[in-house]
C-alpha cells in the first residue's frame, strides 16, 4: 500500500452465472462504487479495475487467470460483477474499458513486453 491511499484486492476465480460473469475477492466491498476506468499492472501482467471509496481508490488486480471470463464477458457482451466478502458490485463499462486497453496494448512496448505479448496472443 503505497502511501495508505491505493488498496489492492486480487481476484484469482471467475465463474459464469445466469446473470453473466462473476469474480471473487476475500475483501469488504462496503462502501465501495465502480468509477468505471481501468489501468494495466504491466509488472503484475494483469488489468486492474477501479473502485471508489470516500476518501481513496481501490484496485482491482485482474491477473491472467480470470482473463478467460474477461474475453467471454467481452464476446456476449455479458456484465461482470466482483463478488466480495459482504456484498457484489458490478463493474461497470468494463467491456468498453478492456477493449479500449486491449486496442492501445497490442503493438505497443510501452505497456512492457511481457504485457503486449500476453495481451495479443490471448485477445487478438
Amino acid at each position: 500500500m503505497d502511501g495508505g491511499q491505493k488498496m489492492k484486492i486480487y481476484v484469482h476465480t471467475a465463474e459464469k452465472k445466469e446473470h453473466g460473469w462473476y469474480v471473487t475477492c476475500e475483501a469488504s466491498l462496503q462502501g465501495l462504487k465502480p468509477k468505471r476506468h481501468m489501468l494495466v499492472d504491466s509488472d503484475a501482467c494483469a488489468f486492474v479495475y477501479i473502485l471508489e471509496a470516500s476518501d481513496a481508490f481501490v484496485y482491482v488486480v485482474m491477473p491472467k487467470e480470470v482473463w478467460g471470463a474477461i474475453k467471454e464477458a467481452l464476446r456476449t457482451n455479458e456484465p461482470m460483477f466482483l463478488v466480495g466478502s459482504d456484498i457484489t458490485i458490478e463493474l461497470e463499462g468494463i467491456h468498453e474499458e478492456v477493449a479500449y486497453l486491449i486496442e492501445n496494448i497490442e503493438g505497443n512496448a510501452n505497456y512492457g513486453e511481457e504485457m503486449e505479448q500476453a495481451v495479443t496472443a490471448f485477445f487478438a
